[in-house]
């Protein structure tokens, strides 16, 4: 029993909650550097050559389970601690502290008034029941008070209590939904070009749609560098009444019955070229190796002697650079511009295909996230009110008023607020 008694006293310490969130931060930022969920030749190619601090190779990224971070029993084992930490530190400090600060504390004597942070002392002339116009008054300034004979305690801002219980359980509900969220969450990344459409099925709630994108627009800068992507998409379910047309940008997510959809990235899928007064619709591929965002296609031109040719793009509105793989010569083709004749082979561009980038994501811990947030946002609000503490007592033989304060924060300003209290308390 004394064991465990010790191990709540530690696991609720502030130093250890600490430790494990500090824990936390750096595995996830371990996460983001070492890519997530890939296969394990993927971690032997990548760090065997070059090891992690010198000496993490492949091998012992897979053993300590470096390659499913959010998932490892050791990451989860750290979220479970933390939230065991919070939920002792709120039974074991914070509700008896609310339990103790909704009993009333009552000052029968003088020497008690001196351990107050505040405190005044004044000689009046009052005939009346002193303590009963005190305690109207303080009832009209938003006080509770508990009165007696000769003495009453008032507080304030009681409620203010509540915040950090309400932050951690909101904490809680973070850990656990963002753990939840790691074993139930997908994603799907899907180029669409306008027109073409996509069939979801949301296996949570066991409903279905298609979504069409009917338009995709680009929005640069002056100097030509990418600002926004736009994408108008049309959404069609089993219900009529839900189908609607919607626009995602980035950072503009579309949600839609459990889904979220998200505006991640562009291409130029497609080309359409006249060669040889013959139409050819050519599908292009991203070519990393000469830079980013560049698609292209390796093409055959000429009549007689064929030759190869590197078709490549790198916007939505031209031109293609042609390159000759011999010599590396390169010529220009613009979209409804004048032709080319090439290797004999005369070519004419007529149109551009670009393609929008979805994330279609289905993350059934969303809703345990943003209520998470609430929580964590109203506790820290409910916080920030202190809990303000009176204690009247009034000598009826010798004419003596004392007045005490006490305060859990803001102390200057509550001092403010008592000596007016205390100035007024003495015309009665």
């Amino acid at each position: 029993m004394i064991s465990f008694q010790n191990f709540i006293l530690k696991i609720s310490s502030l130093r250890f909650a600490i430790s494990l969130i500090i824990f936390i931060a750096i595995s996830s930022g371990i996460g983001t550097f070492i890519p997530q969920g890939n296969n394990k030749q993927t971690y032997i190619d990548l760090f065997d050559e070059s090891p992690i601090f010198g000496f993490i190779n492949g091998e012992k990224v897979l053993k300590l389970q470096l390659d499913h971070i959010y998932t490892s029993f050791w990451f989860l084992l750290a979220l479970i601690l933390l939230c065991v930490s919070l939920a002792a530190c709120s039974f074991r400090r914070q509700i008896p502290a609310l339990k103790a600060s909704l009993q009333w504390t009552d000052y029968k004597n003088e020497k008690r008034f001196e351990r107050l942070q505040l405190i005044s002392n004044h000689q009046i002339n009052c005939d009346g029941d002193y303590i009963s116009k005190t305690n109207l008054f303080l009832k009209k300034h938003g006080w509770s008070t508990s009165r007696f004979e000769n003495r009453l305690s008032a507080r304030k801002g009681l409620i203010g209590k509540l915040g950090p219980i309400i932050v951690h359980i909101g904490l809680i509900v973070l850990l656990v939904g963002s753990a939840y969220g790691s074993f139930t969450s997908e994603s799907r990344e899907q180029y669409l070009i306008p027109g073409e459409s996509l069939d979801l099925i949301n296996e949570s709630t066991n409903s279905k749609a298609t979504i069409k994108l009917d338009n995709f627009a680009i929005e640069r800068e002056s100097d030509g560098i990418p600002k926004q992507f736009i994408s108008r998409l049309d959404f069609f379910s089993e219900d009529p009444k839900l189908n609607e047309i919607k626009t995602t940008k980035v950072n503009h997510p579309i949600r839609f019955k459990g889904l979220t959809i998200y505006q991640a990235d562009w291409a130029v899928s497609n080309v359409v070229i006249e060669i040889d007064k013959i139409l050819y619709q050519l599908q292009l591929k991203p070519i990393p190796e000469i830079g980013n965002q560049i698609w292209g296609i390796l093409l055959e031109l000429g009549e007689k002697t064929k030759k190869n040719y590197l078709l490549t793009i790198d916007n939505e509105n031209g031109p293609i650079t042609i390159s000759n793989l011999v010599n590396f010569a390169e010529k220009k083709l613009y979209l409804n511009g004048d032709s080319l004749e090439i290797n004999s082979s005369e070519l004419s561009l007529k149109k551009i295909v670009s393609s929008s980038g979805l994330i279609i994501k289905n993350d059934p811990s969303i809703p345990f996230i943003y209520f998470s947030f609430i929580l964590i946002i109203f506790g820290t609000i409910l916080s920030l009110i202190p809990t303000n503490q009176l204690w009247v007592l009034f000598n009826k033989e010798s004419k003596k008023l004392l007045i005490g304060g006490l305060s859990n924060r803001n102390l200057l300003g509550f001092k403010k607020e008592f000596f007016k209290l205390s100035e007024e308390m003495q015309k009665f």
